[in-house]
């Protein structure tokens, strides 16, 4: 028996299906959201979690994901810890990240939820593994999430897991320690730069976004623009992981301060439209 922890809906997905399909009993703990966005102030007390609750309802609980951040986030985070304070103290206990903001955030959350807890600890970065067990030989790369490694390059990973090394009490202690610093800020966006977590303001974005819609516009014409178009074209060039509902919430944000006009029916991302104002943006 062993239980996989992952971070994001998809990730956990994909290794439930492959458990299931290489008949392994092994139950996975599935973390729904991205820890990349929203407060983790003392999150791993009571009072941080009903902020970070509380946070989502209040900026992502928007148009499509209104219901999910309305009432069907609470539940799902509550149940992950609940989860991994039910783990038995013998089972073995794998991790899985990779070199982005929200992983490696969620690991160091983890290990601060297991600080006092004597199991076998197994840390997998899928960026590390993929190059070294599943890349052709020409290439190096890195994924911006665990949930980019296909299905089979997750199966040879996780059949090299029994030749990981455990996690020793000197790294615990220090994923510990880096908990402690990043839960004292307020923030609530994070991103990874130089192998490790770096805390910054909420409209740390808003300038890409800025400059991605300009882009836009001297590709294709200054009309309105699909949000969902905008927000890809963000996802796709800024080589950070962070979840579209943030860069949306960002956007709606920038159309409250006049620097977008607007068509459409806000916080619907598909059916609303979007250019810059007329005006200077500098």
């Amino acid at each position: 028996m062993n239980v996989h922890i992952m971070f994001g809906e998809s990730s956990a997905g994909a290794m439930k299906w492959l458990l299931s399909k290489e008949k392994r009993q092994e139950h996975v703990i599935e973390f729904p959201d991205s820890f990349a966005i929203g407060p983790i102030h003392e999150l791993e007390t009571e009072k941080g979690s009903v902020g970070r609750i509380q946070w989502f309802k209040d900026n992502l609980a928007i148009g499509d994901m209104a219901e999910y951040y309305s009432n069907d986030y609470e539940s799902s985070f509550r149940q992950a810890l609940q989860e991994i304070g039910d783990i038995p103290k013998d089972v073995p206990i794998t991790i899985w990240t990779a070199d982005n903001a929200p992983e490696q955030t969620g690991l160091r959350f983890v290990m601060k939820l297991l600080e006092d807890r004597e199991n076998k600890i197994f840390v997998v970065n899928t960026n590390e593994c993929f190059n070294r067990y599943c890349k052709p030989p020409d290439v190096f790369y890195t994924s911006l999430h665990t949930n980019e490694v296909s299905p089979d390059h997750l199966k040879i990973i996780l059949e090299k897991t029994d030749s990981y090394d455990l996690i020793s009490l000197e790294g615990k202690k220090k994923f510990v320690e880096e908990w402690k610093t990043l839960s004292a800020s307020e923030e609530v966006l994070r991103l990874w730069e130089d192998k490790s977590i770096k805390s910054v303001s909420v409209d740390h974005l808003d300038a890409f976004i800025i400059h991605s819609a300009r882009r836009l516009e001297w590709k294709y014409g200054e009309d309105y623009k699909d949000c969902s178009r905008l927000v890809g074209d963000i996802i796709c060039h800024f080589e950070q992981y962070v979840a579209d509902a943030f860069i949306f919430n960002r956007i709606h944000y920038l159309i409250e301060q006049g620097i977008f006009e607007y068509e459409g029916t806000l916080g619907k991302m598909r059916k609303l439209t979007v250019k810059l104002a007329k005006k200077d943006l500098t």
